[in-house]
């Protein structure tokens, strides 16, 4: 048992729970975009410093390059939703929905990698999804439609990892990290450039009023919690790529959903959230298939030894 891959992991969720809990604090008072762009910039320079401290033994140099901003650029689509949906639904029911993102992982590895996925995960996968649907309560009173954005984040955010597998085994887990970071940064400017020369009017649609909301000065505490929030985002990327240098993916990638766990807590704790039953219910169902996914994973690929970094849904 990879203990202290665990430790890094479990760790990293956590930290990444708290963040997403500082974004959507902040999201009451601040447009999304907003705060992505300030984040980003911080990221950047944080990555920037690291690097130039460390230029010795890291590398930027690659010909992959377009492939991994375009990995960036599918990253800020897919937090970009999330945090839209943060702003407005509840933190639990957001983060259950997002947490299928695996779910969908191992569905594009067929078509997208050529993989062979069995009939024992692929009716895992179609469990966890109908358990996402029920949730959701499509057709009904009860359906709210904001919870189609971390529906649309998990399956835009599942071509992250499918990406990464792609890229050769010898682009260093920073290398990625770097460019990805820096293509997330220039989408939040070009969005920045467009609110700035066609901010949302009363007579734009309910969507774009949405998207492009008023940006204006941030003050008392709230830079202090961007900073934070960055930093933290930062360093669970750190631990996160720390877990998989040190494990197999499919031996510890199913301890990813402790940050549900967080997310629930933090949900009744700080914003006095409390989720239905039905989704106690879809995440557990959800969890359950996303560990049966990783045991059959593991189980196929007992006999090799996977020393590639596949980042996870946070990474």
């Amino acid at each position: 048992m990879p203990i202290r891959a665990i430790a890094y992991l479990l760790l990293a969720m956590m930290m990444f729970a708290v963040q997403d809990a500082l974004f959507k604090q902040l999201t009451q008072d601040y447009a999304v975009l907003q705060l992505l762009f300030l984040r980003m910039t911080l990221v950047v320079c944080i990555l920037s410093v690291v690097y130039a401290v460390r230029r010795k033994v890291l590398t930027l140099k690659t010909t992959h390059k377009p492939l991994m901003m375009f990995r960036g650029a599918i990253a800020f689509i897919a937090f970009f939703l999330y945090y839209m949906a943060l702003q407005r639904a509840g933190f639990a029911e957001a983060a259950t929905v997002l947490m299928s993102a695996p779910l969908f992982v191992t569905a594009l590895s067929v078509p997208l990698l050529g993989e062979h996925v069995g009939v024992h995960r692929w009716s895992a996968v179609c469990i966890g999804f109908l358990a996402v649907i029920l949730m959701l309560r499509p057709g009904t009173g009860l359906f709210q439609p904001i919870m189609l954005l971390p529906l649309a984040s998990a399956i835009i955010y599942s071509l992250l990892p499918i990406i990464a597998r792609i890229l050769p085994e010898q682009i260093s887990a920073f290398t990625i990290t770097f460019y990805t970071t820096v293509s997330y940064w220039i989408m939040c400017a070009i969005g920045a450039v467009v609110v700035h020369w066609h901010p949302a009017s009363a007579q734009s649609s309910a969507v774009y009023q949405a998207i492009a909301q008023p940006w204006v000065a941030i003050t008392g505490i709230a830079p202090a919690l961007l900073v934070l929030s960055g930093f933290l985002f930062v360093l669970s990327i750190f631990l996160v790529t720390l877990a998989y240098r040190q494990a197999q993916v499919s031996a510890i990638t199913s301890f990813e959903y402790v940050y549900l766990v967080w997310a629930v807590i933090i949900g009744y704790v700080v914003f006095d959230e409390v989720p239905s039953l039905l989704t106690y219910f879809a995440a557990l169902v959800i969890i359950g298939c996303g560990f049966y996914i990783a045991w059959r994973e593991h189980q196929t690929n007992q006999d090799t030894v996977d020393t590639k970094v596949i980042p996870s849904i946070h990474n």
